[in-house]
């Protein structure tokens, strides 16, 4: 009886643990405890902030820039060939000779101002080399010519940046010769003008111009004259 009981006091001691850990074990089917719940749960969404709502009055956009103003005075150079030339002599009060002219060159100055819009006014000086008959019946040293010009030109604005005119040079001349021959003298022409930079272009142009000097002895009045097919390259600055 004695070991009969010792065995089943045994048996019984040895069972109790596992007792104890089918307790502890939730039956199945049974939800797992809230910490466990919580810990198999996803994290929660973090709300991502909205971005500011956009202004309902939007700043005013700023204001163009100012036009420059337009450069109404401009100063010029040009270098002048003068082909296609006639030289009328006066050999004596009755008689006039129109002879070639050599080929002449020259310089030319010019500034002017646009009184209104397209019309262009200023002055125009010019001095000519190599004046003389092409071929003179007695040899002839070449002299030179000074016109004082007036310029009146009409420009108008063919694109951006170039231009076309159309221009008169009244003025009055004077032959460099022994007998200093002078008077009226007038030239026409037709160029373009092209803006290189905000201030400067070029320009060219051609025409033609008809001198009327001539020179007085005692009572006896003699021509010499000049006509020349002239061409104006050049350009200048704005202001």
């Amino acid at each position: 009886m004695r070991t009969l009981a010792t065995v089943v006091g045994l048996t019984l001691f040895a069972l109790a643990p596992a007792a104890r850990a089918q307790e502890a074990a939730p039956p199945p089917g049974t939800a797992a405890p809230a910490a466990d719940a919580a810990a198999l749960s996803p994290p929660p969404a973090v709300a991502t902030p909205a971005p500011p709502a956009a202004n309902v009055a939007a700043a005013p956009a700023p204001a163009p820039p100012a036009a420059a103003a337009p450069r109404k005075l401009e100063v010029g150079l040009a270098f002048l060939p003068m082909g296609l030339g006639k030289y009328i002599n006066s050999p004596d009060t009755t008689t006039t000779v129109t002879r070639e002219a050599a080929f002449a060159y020259g310089f030319g100055l010019s500034a002017g101002y646009e009184v209104i819009p397209h019309l262009v006014v200023g002055l125009a000086p010019q001095f000519i080399f190599n004046v003389k008959e092409k071929a003179p019946i007695t040899p002839t040293a070449a002299t030179r010519e000074y016109d004082l010009m007036a310029r009146v030109a009409y420009v108008l604005k063919a694109a951006d940046g170039t231009a076309v005119y159309a221009e008169v040079l009244p003025g009055y001349s004077l032959i460099n010769t022994d007998a200093k021959p002078k008077g009226f003298v007038i030239a026409f022409g037709l160029g373009g003008a092209i803006q290189m930079t905000d201030r400067v272009f070029v320009n060219v142009g051609a025409g033609y111009q008809m001198g009327f000097q001539k020179w007085s002895e005692g009572a006896n009045s003699f021509q010499t004259r000049t006509r020349y097919l002239r061409v104006a390259l050049g350009g200048g600055v704005r202001f």
